[in-house]
């Protein structure tokens, strides 16, 4: 069973765009943070090992000044012992509680121990880690180092005027550490809470965005075969309004095609319904004698050939989106009129005047140009009588030339398309001196199945395909088909289409009737 719209498939919350992007904000955060956590925690580890490495250079350059001097101001003596000056030395200090001083006479291996706190009430230096560093002094161990990860030490040798001596200067690094950790967990719980809030608000503003996505879809789901001409709404950020246009051109296009796919069934249908009528009944009524079933079956043939033209004519409209319509080469035009006046000639008694102004090569399909024009011959025969003056032209018309003289122009002169102004156009027409276009339809008869005309001189109306397929046909080549009542009498059918890769043209004095040389102005 058919059904007029598709049931919407519905929307997992697991796998809708508004989770995708909550998800992706607050990934990106994360990335973010967790990249700031890191940096930061690496500058302030930089900058307290920077510090710690700048105290104990200071310790080392006051203590190497001071020694080397070797002068004791508040000793009577002039030459203090190695004793002494480490007396001397670390009486003029200070330390802060994170910092050990421990200066060792290298002769007589005496030691003098610097700090805030006593050993038994030190927490940073207690009597295990003092005896580590007090060791360094006496060994010959390197410049630098730590102690159990928790102390920073550098080692500093100066031979002093009483002797060699040396100083370990000691900095716990365990508050500093510890200062560094509060840091970042302090940045992991900002961060943690930023990334709650990033995720709260990129849902709510993902939601937002999403609405207008929302209303287009909503607004899609109710659009049916039956309701083309509803539109979504145009209304939020640009990108979605510019969703939105490209839906609403896209439902307009689908309409357009609808309508023309559903008036052109109904109309063929119409068509082929008449002459299928005509040949049942003729069917139905069949009479027995051999000359009444001769003339029945002559209005069959005629009819059954009737919906063989309606038919083909189809089927070339039908043709005429397909990218293979036209088929162009290289054509000489003044050639492809003169074998277009081959093929007219034998059409009717009538009398043709062939006008070949344009001489050059244009690119074009010939076979298709010479159907249109052949269908414009064909309705020029349709209502003139034998005898009667037909005349097929061409003319190249330059960029800037008029494509339709007022002058010679029955009524209203056909409005010029914009492109006949800047652009090099062929210009091809057929006029015959038969009764006119009705007022009023000069347009109307290139649409389908339309005869404006009325009864044809042999008593026989057209399918009304005929001159559709000419407009079919200008279009597909870039230009358009037109017609208009000439003050000579008659009606003059006319197509113009850009003059494609031409070599070399030359026009010729065209008289004032022709339509090619034709002014809008």
């Amino acid at each position: 069973m058919s059904r007029d719209k598709t049931t919407p498939t519905p929307i997992r919350w697991w796998n809708s765009a508004r989770l995708r992007i909550t998800v992706g904000i607050t990934f990106i955060t994360a990335a973010v943070f967790a990249a700031m956590i890191v940096l930061t925690s690496q500058l302030l580890t930089l900058s307290a090992e920077r510090n710690i490495d700048t105290r104990l250079n200071r310790e080392a350059a006051d203590f190497t000044t001071f020694m080397t001097a070797g002068i004791l101001p508040s000793f009577e003596t002039e030459d203090p012992t190695v004793e002494q000056l480490l007396r001397a030395y670390l009486a003029q200090q200070y330390p802060s509680a994170e910092l050990l001083l421990i200066g060792t006479a290298s002769e007589s291996g005496t030691q003098f121990t610097l700090s805030r706190f006593g050993p038994s009430e030190d927490r940073l230096f207690p009597p295990a880690t003092r005896s580590q560093i007090q060791r360094i002094g006496l060994s010959d161990s390197g410049e630098s180092g730590t102690v159990n990860d928790e102390v920073a030490w550098r080692k500093t040798t100066v031979e002093s005027p009483a002797g060699p001596v040396n100083l370990v200067v000691a900095v716990n690094v365990i508050d500093t550490s510890a200062e560094t950790r509060r840091v970042a967990e302090s940045l992991i719980l900002a961060s943690a809470a930023g990334m709650v809030l990033s995720a709260f608000l990129a849902w709510w503003i993902a939601g937002r965005m999403i609405v207008p996505v929302r209303r287009i879809r909503e607004a899609a789901a109710t659009i049916s075969a039956a309701h083309l001409s509803r539109r979504v709404p145009a209304d939020g950020p640009d990108e979605i309004i510019s969703l939105a246009n490209t839906v609403n051109e896209m439902l307009e296009r689908v309409d357009e095609a609808y309508r023309t796919q559903r008036e052109f069934l109904d109309d063929a249908g119409h068509e082929l319904r008449t002459p299928l009528t005509v040949v049942q009944g003729n069917l139905d009524l069949m009479p027995e004698d051999a000359e009444g079933r001769a003339a029945t079956t002559l209005v069959i043939q005629d009819e059954l050939s009737r919906m063989t033209r309606i038919v083909e004519d189809l089927l070339t409209l039908a043709r005429a989106d397909r990218p293979d319509f036209l088929v162009t080469e290289p054509t000489e035009v003044s050639e492809l009129i003169l074998n277009i006046e081959a093929k007219v000639e034998v059409l009717a008694d009538r009398n043709w005047n062939v006008l070949p102004y344009a001489e050059g090569t244009a690119v074009l399909d010939p076979h298709r140009i010479t159907q249109a024009l052949m269908q414009f011959c064909s309705n020029a025969v349709r209502f003139t009588k034998p005898g009667d003056l037909i005349e097929i032209g061409c003319r190249i018309l330059q960029p800037g030339d008029p494509t339709i003289n007022p002058d010679v122009v029955a009524a209203t002169v056909p409005a010029a398309a914009e492109a006949d102004r800047s652009n090099r156009r062929l210009l091809w027409w057929v006029r015959d001196s038969g009764a006119g276009i009705p007022p009023g339809e000069e347009e109307s008869i290139f649409e389908r199945f339309h005869t404006a005309r009325g009864q044809l001189r042999d008593g026989r109306g057209g399918t009304g395909l005929g001159l559709a397929i000419v407009s079919t046909i200008a279009r597909a080549h870039g230009g358009r088909a037109f017609a208009f009542n000439s003050r000579q009498g008659g009606a003059a059918f006319c197509m113009v289409i850009p003059f494609l890769n031409g070599d070399t043209e030359s026009e010729g004095p065209a008289p004032l009737s022709s339509p090619g040389v034709v002014d809008d102005d």
